[in-house]
């Protein structure tokens, strides 16, 4: 469920890019950045930093040859 509200302040030209790329893939601003933030690794509800790789990063690892 969408209840949480993100506002932000970008420049001209990041509104631009964020636009053009939005419009390319032929999704809302909105659409674009939540993909990107999902393939952010999973949050650890304990606070610490530790880092879990999501499937899409073990794929990106993969591609390099290490894994």
């Amino acid at each position: 469920m969408k209840d949480k509200k993100l506002e932000i302040r970008i420049t001209s030209y990041k509104m631009r890019q964020l636009e053009q790329e939005a419009r390319r893939r032929g999704i809302t601003k909105s659409e674009l950045i939540r993909s990107l933030i999902a393939r952010f690794p999973i949050p650890v509800s304990s606070g610490k930093s530790t880092y879990i790789p999501t499937a899409i990063h073990l794929n990106a690892d993969l591609s390099k040859g290490s894994a």
